[in-house]
């Protein structure tokens, strides 16, 4: 029945023992069910509905419930049961519109390092195949708790939601994890620009209303998880040697289209992009046929930015690795001069505690 006419009846019923408490007592039934009754989030079985209207003995109020009601079976009432918790579950969350994002500078920075964070870090999944669900996973080093409290922070900042203290995977991995299970958050990821699957099969980008911002922050928001998550600081006994950001890229290549050196064991499953200078498939060479098709788009999309901030990045293809499915896996990398490490600083694009440090203590 519509929701006013449901509210009135058990307002009604609800007045003759003072108040929805003492109705919930003399119906035997949970008082949460008379709230939700009263507020419309459920409906009635026949039962409690002829119940409720002998209580509440008004004539009009009985007339206008019999035309007005209609009578559902049990499987559409726990459909709509699911429906109501589903909504439930979703008021929980906070999910910003695009139109927030536009408007909101403060949600939008907080929003691109969620996502930044996902991209380089996590990972969203199906959960649940029959039911279309997906979940999200963010993984850290087990030296990176500070990633992890910044990512907990910002997700309960955008979403009210809290992903909980860091978990262990369970194989025994130096790693701590973190998981989203609310599938609103998630299908709020994808609708954002988090690509469902592995990030080195799906070829992830930056959002594009990220790229198309002008807001430096939002630039600095996005390019802070890439860099602390797949970032490190290259040292050694000269000093800084500038830092470097790594992503790979699945290749549809197989063993026989590119063998590795059988003479040379010591480099195991490992190309060098000397080595491929040699070689060809489909009649160009393997190193501009892998940088043709087989780019990292999130780096490439880091260095954009990375060059709108002023930084001096060199992209490069840096290796092959031949995967346990037999196929090449690109390892691209973005490198960063001795001469950034004071912008890298400046701007937080760098804020692990770790590859701070080594910056800090090699660079100067």
């Amino acid at each position: 029945m519509p929701a006013n006419l449901q509210k009135e009846l058990v307002e009604k019923a609800a007045a003759k023992y003072g108040n929805c408490q003492e109705l919930a007592k003399h119906l035997d039934i949970p008082k949460s069910s008379v709230h939700y009754y009263r507020t419309g989030r459920l409906t009635m079985p026949i039962s409690v509905l002829e119940r409720l209207l002998e209580t509440a003995g008004d004539e009009g109020l009985i007339r206008r419930v019999s035309e007005r009601g209609i009578t559902k079976d049990r499987s559409w009432a726990t459909e709509y049961a699911q429906d109501v918790f589903r909504e439930m579950c979703r008021e929980k969350v906070r999910l910003p519109t695009k139109e927030e994002l536009v408007q909101n500078d403060d949600l939008r920075r907080k929003a691109a390092r969620i996502v930044s964070y996902v991209l380089a870090e996590g990972s969203v999944w199906l959960q649940k195949e029959k039911f279309g669900e997906h979940a999200a996973n963010i993984t850290f080093s087990s030296e990176e708790g500070d990633l992890y409290r910044h990512f907990r922070g910002l997700c309960r900042d955008l979403f009210n939601y809290d992903i909980g203290p860091p978990q262990k995977p369970g194989n025994d991995a130096r790693a701590i994890r973190g998981f989203i299970y609310s599938r609103f958050i998630a299908e709020w990821l994808v609708e954002n620009g988090v690509t469902p699957g592995e990030k080195a099969e799906t070829g992830p980008r930056l959002p594009k209303w990220v790229m198309e911002s002008t807001d430096i922050e939002t630039w600095i928001s996005a390019l802070q998880p890439l860099f602390d998550g797949e970032g490190c600081a290259r040292v050694s006994l000269t000093g800084f040697g500038g830092f470097v950001v790594g992503q790979s890229r699945h290749s549809m290549i197989d063993f026989d289209g590119l063998p590795r050196d059988r003479e040379s064991p010591r480099h195991g499953r490992t190309l060098s992009t000397g080595a491929l200078k040699n070689r060809f498939l489909y009649g160009v060479r393997a190193d501009d046929f892998f940088s043709m098709s087989c780019r990292s788009e999130l780096l490439d999309d880091a260095f954009f930015l990375s060059k709108r901030l002023g930084l001096n990045p060199r992209m490069k293809l840096s290796s092959m690795y031949l995967k346990d499915d037999g196929f090449w896996s690109c390892a691209w990398t973005m490198s960063l001069p001795r001469s950034d490490s004071q912008q890298l600083l400046a701007h937080n694009l760098v804020t692990q505690e770790l590859k701070r440090y080594a910056i800090v203590l090699f660079a100067y």
